[in-house]
């Protein structure tokens, strides 16, 4: 894949997931936390929480989407840094599955993963095709 469609499909998918996370922030919080029963204080602290982090989902995404025309070695730095934010944040949700009773979804780990690895791949070989042709 090239930077430009790795930016582009990036950025649509958090964009997606940030208008999800920021619509279903209550139905996330009571379902994720559902084990430790929190009262409506504690819903409406993860609520907004899981908005704020919706929020930043769809800032990511628009960077990101901006980031499309920039030239493929400045993109490609671009795309190094979202491979780098996802690896973090997917080792994140790893981290609470594996240590604690929260169960985030395994298949959008296992996605976020596989798309964090395809980034990072495409953004070495677009920093290879600059220092090679300069």
């Amino acid at each position: 894949m090239t930077t430009k469609n790795m930016l582009t499909v990036i950025g649509v998918l958090l964009g997606l997931q940030g208008i999800g996370i920021f619509v279903g922030a209550e139905t996330i919080t009571t379902q994720a936390f559902a084990v430790w029963q929190p009262d409506d204080t504690g819903i409406k602290i993860g609520t907004m929480l899981h908005q704020a982090m919706g929020v930043t989902c769809l800032m990511v995404a628009v960077i990101l989407l901006f980031a499309r025309d920039l030239k493929p070695v400045d993109g490609a730095k671009v795309l190094m840094g979202a491979a780098i934010g996802i690896a973090l944040t997917t080792a994140h949700g790893f981290y609470n599955m594996l240590s604690t009773d929260v169960q985030p979804p395994l298949p959008l780990l296992l996605f976020m993963s596989a798309l964090a690895v395809v980034a990072f791949v495409t953004a070495m070989k677009a920093k290879a095709a600059s220092t090679e042709g300069a």
